[in-house]
């Protein structure tokens, strides 16, 4: 059942924002589980695309439309029952799916040892009773922690790091609340062997698993459609190909919406007539079509070619699937760059901060002037460190590379630095800072997801967005214009207006060449550097 899509908006500062009424059957539940009573929202960054904010909006109702339902299913007993026998089997079910999810990528052993100390020591032991705290050593066992009222007051924790909800997504599965509690519970007595399992697994350890043979088959009926799932085929996709964090964040809504769709049949029940009629429903007011088109159908006709192409369905129901998209009417005459005043507004801002201490005013001061004098994608410079700045014998250049966080084309290129950044003191704010980030805080390693489905946002990502927030507040509001990225459209232009030959703005740029031939000969740092002293200054007086 497609979800009631609410409105998406910009508020003043040019962040997104959506907002869903929690109704009042189940607010005062929500509030006590969730910290809010009668409204959700939520905020995203002004830099994110709409077809990303329209991604990530979808899987925000999935979440609220699912705690709703969920509490309203607890509220009336309705859902699938479980004995207590069944909620272990089905907890075996899910030590198998979660193990599967990252074994064959599980990281470091140091993150499955923090995973483990967190759940004891930030879920489960801040419940411990009074008297436990009084002789600790009388309670080794911590059989407390067995207790109805502790188990209540872990059980949304240990839901969300089990990943509970997308498991009985994948099993197409709706417990009623006296099962949800019992898997739960369940689960959590096996998380514990499960983050085991993955830390040895981190060591290099593959042994045989004993465990799930220790759980009881599961009997109560078939959990889906026989065969392979949507969201199958999502996970193998991903763990296969390893696609940029990006594409699997903005894709993760897709196949969760996909999966509860067609539980009933499964991934290779699709027909083609099937797949129009719900790519089709997809366009709503609040989901334009070039959405839908560049997101929806895209994502599935690409995950399920690669799995028609790997044997793992017989067919791609998305191939032949087209939705048409009315013109796009356009209102600038600068088109998708800054017009000079934009230009000025920003860089004037950016060139009044004059002493940058933190990670945040560098970004502020350096990055809107590096994607003037270069059109490297700004996710490209907020990842630069101070080791990607080189200077090879007084030619100062920055090397744009996939070791420092993604790169569209995952090729790394080195571009020159403007002779105007020199001029403002960039090379020395790069040495007073190090080899490190220039433009996020690196000191402190950051906690990454282990989940490959629902990956982390790179602190790089977090700064770029922040970025266009600020710029949004100086009054660059126009809707059509991304707030950094309109820095390589503006480059763009800028350089065809002097005339810079096109494959020596692509290749300061990082676009692919048109054609092969293009492909040969491609310019070296010292001509970019010639072709940039053309390049002219932005004046700001």
């Amino acid at each position: 059942m497609a979800l009631r899509m609410v409105g998406l908006s910009r508020v003043a500062d040019g962040r997104w924002f959506a907002r869903k009424g929690i109704p009042e059957d189940v607010r005062e539940e929500y509030q006590r589980l969730y910290g809010v009573k009668r409204e959700a929202h939520l905020k995203l960054p002004a830099d994110t695309p709409r077809h990303e904010a329209a991604a990530r909006l979808g899987e925000w109702m999935a979440d609220v439309e699912t705690r709703i339902a969920t509490l309203r299913a607890q509220r009336n007993g309705e859902g699938q029952p479980l004995t207590k026998l069944n909620a272990i089997a089905l907890s075996g079910r899910w030590y198998s799916w979660f193990v599967k999810q990252h074994e064959a990528d599980p990281g470091k052993p140091k993150y499955w040892r923090e995973f483990s100390d967190h759940v004891v020591y930030n879920v489960i032991r801040p419940e411990a009773p009074d008297d436990y705290e009084e002789d600790p050593k009388a309670d080794s066992q911590w059989d407390w922690a067995r207790e109805p009222d502790v188990r209540e007051a872990v059980r949304p924790q240990i839901a969300e790091l089990a990943r509970v909800a997308t498991f009985l997504a994948s099993e197409g599965k709706a417990l009623n609340p006296t099962a949800y509690a019992l898997f739960v519970d369940a689960v959590s007595d096996n998380l514990s062997d499960a983050i085991s399992t993955l830390e040895k697994r981190a060591n290099g350890d593959y042994s045989r698993d004993e465990t799930p043979d220790t759980f009881p088959p599961f009997t109560d009926g078939p959990s889906r459609a026989a065969g392979v799932s949507c969201w199958d085929l999502f996970e193998a996709f991903v763990i296969a190909t390893k696609p940029a964090d990006k594409t699997v964040s903005r894709w993760r809504a897709v196949f969760l919406e996909m999966q509860r769709d067609f539980a009933d049949v499964g991934a290779n029940g699709i027909t083609e007539d099937g797949a129009r009629k719900w790519v089709h429903g997809l366009i709503t007011e609040e989901r334009q079509a070039i959405t839908v088109r560049e997101v929806w159908l895209s994502s599935s006709r690409r995950v399920f070619g690669w799995a028609r192409e790997h044997k793992r369905i017989a067919q791609n129901p998305f191939k032949e699937v087209r939705v048409d998209v009315p013109r796009k009417v356009q209102t600038r005459e600068e088109g998708r760059s800054f017009s000079d005043v934009e230009a000025k507004i920003i860089l004037q801002a950016s060139f009044a901060i004059q002493k940058p201490l933190t990670p945040t005013q560098r970004t502020r001061r350096w990055v809107p002037w590096l994607c003037a004098y270069s059109g490297a994608r700004p996710g490209e410079i907020t990842q630069l460190r101070g080791i990607d700045v080189e200077d090879r014998k007084g030619l100062f250049v920055m090397r744009l590379t996939p070791d420092a966080g993604t790169i569209k084309t995952a090729k790394p290129r080195t571009v020159p630095i403007h002779e105007h950044l020199l001029a403002q003191g960039f090379i020395e704010m790069v040495r007073r800072v190090g080899k490190g980030a220039l433009f996020y805080n690196d000191k402190t390693p950051q906690r990454l997801s282990a989940d490959p489905l629902k990956p982390s946002r790179s602190r790089a990502d977090t700064a770029r967005a922040h970025l266009g927030e600020w710029v949004r507040g100086l009054g660059v509001k126009d809707t059509e214009l991304s707030p950094n990225h309109a820095w390589r459209h503006t480059f763009k232009r800028r350089a065809d207006e002097i005339g810079m030959r096109e494959k020596m703005n692509d290749a300061i740029t990082g676009h692919t060449q048109a054609s092969e031939g293009r492909k040969y000969g491609a310019p070296t740092p010292t001509a970019m550097a010639e072709a940039l002293k053309k390049f002219p200054r932005y004046k700001l007086d």
